[in-house]
């Protein structure tokens, strides 16, 4: 970095940019010893700040390494449940909006749990995709109108016994369901 300024210039001050100081008026660059000391310091420490008092060491970490899981449920709220409201304006339909995305998110991480704790750990998007494969087929012969069930993904199946929903026929008359 200290050979190329425009690569100082464009980074920002983590990794190695934080090691480097400006010099003088006419900006020059060079290494700053003083703080590569004082990280020096730290190296080969971890620490975690909790305001918890009665909370163990491993407590503490354990904690800490599921974060990822908070961090995972807010990137899915906002991309795939699309939280922000879009399409609403009125704060009775914005917050109708969140509760309905916010009980879909609980219902999808309830169900990551039911599969996690039957042998099946999938991701959300896994169990997305394998529901959507759930499809039926309308035909219609002569006067009499079916439902002809498409293939679908082995983990929708799995999902369905989990869940203890039966799995539709492979042919079902329109008389039998609940449209």
């Amino acid at each position: 970095m200290l050979e190329d300024i425009s690569k100082i210039k464009a980074s920002n001050r983590r990794g190695a940019k934080k090691y480097i100081a400006e010099k003088g008026d006419n900006i020059s660059y060079v290494l700053d010893t003083a703080a590569i000391k004082t990280d020096s310091a730290f190296d080969g420490y971890y620490a975690i700040a909790t305001n918890e008092e009665n909370i163990t060491a491993e407590d503490a970490i354990s904690a800490y390494h599921n974060l990822y899981r908070i961090e995972q449920s807010f990137r899915l709220m906002k991309s795939n449940l699309e939280v922000a409201p879009i399409f609403v304006w009125t704060p009775k339909r914005i917050a109708g909006h969140f509760v309905v995305c916010f009980l879909a998110f609980l219902l999808e991480r309830h169900l990551e749990y039911k599969l996690a704790k039957n042998g099946i750990a999938v991701s959300a998007d896994k169990i997305r995709y394998a529901l959507n494969s759930l499809n039926l087929a309308k035909v219609t012969i002569k006067d009499s109108c079916f439902f002809i069930k498409t293939k679908a993904e082995d983990l929708a199946y799995k999902i369905l016994r989990v869940l203890k929903i039966p799995s539709p026929k492979n042919i079902t008359p329109v008389e039998e369901l609940n449209l």
